[in-house]
């Protein structure tokens, strides 16, 4: 890990980002410019436009630092505590409720595509 990979990774990373943040913007999409970054980085990585060294050791990096990186998210959480106890109850039926219907599509989907495998054979 040389500071010659880590700055050409974190240049080529912030290209894309700019490039899907730019993209975004002009075509007036509800689309987060951060996953359209890491789809058209991995269609750069899949056409090898983009050789997985040039961004392996910085993605290496952000990896290992990645739990200081969600530190003023937790900070944030602590400032809206009061909130949060006062809106326990909907917060946590909203999870479970939410939790249950995943489930259930999910298994649906899937029993689905398996009948539709099993008409094909």
């Amino acid at each position: 890990m040389t500071t010659n990979s880590l700055l050409t990774g974190f240049a080529c990373i912030l290209l894309i980002q700019f490039i899907s943040t730019l993209t975004v913007g002009l075509l007036g999409i509800k689309f987060p410019p951060a996953l359209l970054g890491m789809i058209i980085l991995a269609i750069l990585l899949l056409l090898k436009a983009v050789r997985i060294s040039t961004v392996e050791d910085t993605c290496t990096l952000l990896l290992e630092k990645m739990g200081m990186l969600f530190v003023p998210a937790g900070v944030s959480i602590l400032l809206y505590a009061d909130t949060i106890l006062k809106e326990s109850l909907a917060i946590f039926a909203t999870i479970i409720v939410s939790s249950i219907i995943v489930m259930v599509v999910t298994g649906l989907t899937v029993d689905f595509m398996l009948k539709r495998n099993e008409v094909k054979k």
